[in-house]
């Protein structure tokens, strides 16, 4: 199978950072230094915005089961992070193709879709690996498999209500469900084949092969039990029957002889019965234990937590984008275009982190774009970075109105509350909206203080 080029930069913002700085750089007058200061200011600034995303996503998971549509603006929420931290969406139709594929795990698992009001699954990062398998216990050669691997993969569950497992005669306990309960989960190193079993409703099933391996000892030990065991007592039981029946007009002698043999027949028989459940039993006990093992080692997170390193990838993410085009920009002595741009971009990224990675240049240009990091008397179609001294100021100006409030300000001046203008370079368009961040803080210190000043006593 043919792993296509990532999305995201396999990197953390302050080691690529470093890479960046160090590399060589063909204009003079960006300095190493001048590239850190505006990479540091950069993702203070989408610091502050993802903060303000999380208090939004946190409350609408907290109210997940309020109704109306808290839901819907969760999933949408939902998916807009996945897609800033570069997750690609697992369609229905690539799902089902996974459950239809040999599982690598020695166990069958069966899953009904049908159980899920809503299922998203997102994967990030594939590569391919090669297993050895076993067959027949070691007996035959191995075979080596080749398998996709994906690297993470978030998945968000949503089950149907009561009413409909009841229209169905379902029972959802069976299937490990709770009727309309959500669900959020992260995994690590998923291969592609065995997908199925990060969902809540996933069961264990026998394969052909264990039906033979139960049934036919089970088949042979019956026989046997049947031919040393049971038949005689298994004839006293069908002379019983047929005298009590009326085909046979003498009735057999159930004396002492005959009793100990009924009952040593029934026991062997219930001995044998529950042997063989026993074995059933435990067979599925050892599927479920390493269906549990595989789950257990493979979990990054559930629920909340999975919010959080979602935000703090995405932030990564979208910090890494506007660096990387950045530092390819400032060091062009003349215009480029944003294929030109890509193609640098990516051919360091190859060089640096040895893997193919396809860079969203024009998503990048977007972000700086709105930091105001393109001249905007660029030709058509062609890229030119302000300079690096008015980027770093245009920053500076704009992390310095993200705390402004007017009454931290107070004046008899109107013109000093007055907010001053950004430069024509720096279009003020506020990356986040902190004013109401700011007015609820203050207003809850406030508040606080009140209740205090209620509560003791006044002095005498």
């Amino acid at each position: 199978m043919v792993i296509e080029a990532a999305r995201y930069v396999p990197q953390r913002v302050r080691s690529l950072t470093g890479a960046l700085a160090d590399h060589p750089w063909n204009d003079d007058s960006v300095s190493p230094e001048q590239f850190r200061e505006f990479a540091r200011i950069v993702a203070a600034l989408y610091h502050f915005e993802f903060h303000d995303r999380e208090q939004t996503i946190v409350d609408l998971w907290e109210h997940l089961a309020d109704g109306g549509d808290v839901a819907d603006r969760f999933s949408a929420e939902l998916s807009g992070l996945l897609d800033g931290a570069n997750y690609e969406a697992l369609s229905m139709a690539e799902l089902e193709d996974a459950l239809e594929r040999e599982s690598l795990l020695k166990v069958s698992l069966d899953v009904d879709l049908d159980d899920y009001d809503e299922l998203m699954v997102y994967h990030r990062g594939a590569h391919t690996d090669t297993v050895e398998l076993r067959r027949w216990k070691g007996l035959r050669s191995p075979e080596h498999k080749t398998m996709t691997v994906d690297e993470r993969v978030v998945v968000h569950t949503r089950v149907k209500d009561a009413t409909w497992f009841a229209e169905r005669g379902i029972d959802p306990v069976e299937r490990n469900l709770v009727p309309g309960h959500a669900s959020l989960q992260q995994f690590v190193d998923v291969p592609r084949a065995d997908i199925e079993m990060l969902l809540p409703s996933v069961q264990v099933k026998f394969r052909f092969v264990d039906r033979l391996v139960l049934g036919v000892p089970a088949v042979a030990s019956g026989v046997l039990v049947l031919a040393t065991k049971l038949l005689p007592t298994l004839g006293l039981i069908f002379l019983l029957f047929a005298a009590w029946l009326g085909f046979r007009d003498d009735e057999p002698e159930l004396d002492q002889a005959a009793l100990v043999l009924l009952a040593t027949g029934l026991f062997t028989l219930g001995v044998f019965v529950v042997r063989q459940w026993t074995k059933l039993k435990n067979r599925r006990i050892e599927y479920w234990k390493t269906l549990t093992e595989n789950l257990y080692f493979r979990t990054l997170g559930t629920g909340g937590g999975v919010l959080h390193e979602l935000l703090a990838s995405a932030e990564e993410q979208e910090v890494a984008e506007v660096v990387l085009a950045a530092r390819f920009l400032f060091d062009a002595t003349e215009p480029v275009s944003a294929e030109e741009l890509d193609r640098r971009v990516e051919r360091w990224l190859l060089a640096h982190c040895e893997r193919e990675i396809d860079f969203e240049v024009d998503d990048a240009i977007g972000k700086l774009e709105r930091l105001g990091m393109i001249e905007p008397t660029s030709p058509d179609g062609m890229l030119v970075a302000v300079p690096i001294d008015d980027a770093l100021a245009a920053l500076d100006d704009r992390w310095d109105h993200l705390f402004e409030h007017g009454s931290a300000h107070r004046s008899d001046d109107p013109a000093a509350l007055e907010t001053p203008e950004a430069p024509e370079s720096a279009p003020r368009e506020p990356l986040i909206r902190l004013r109401r961040v700011m007015d609820r803080f203050r207003s809850r210190l406030g508040e606080r203080k009140i209740e205090r000043e209620a509560d003791d006593p006044a002095p005498p």
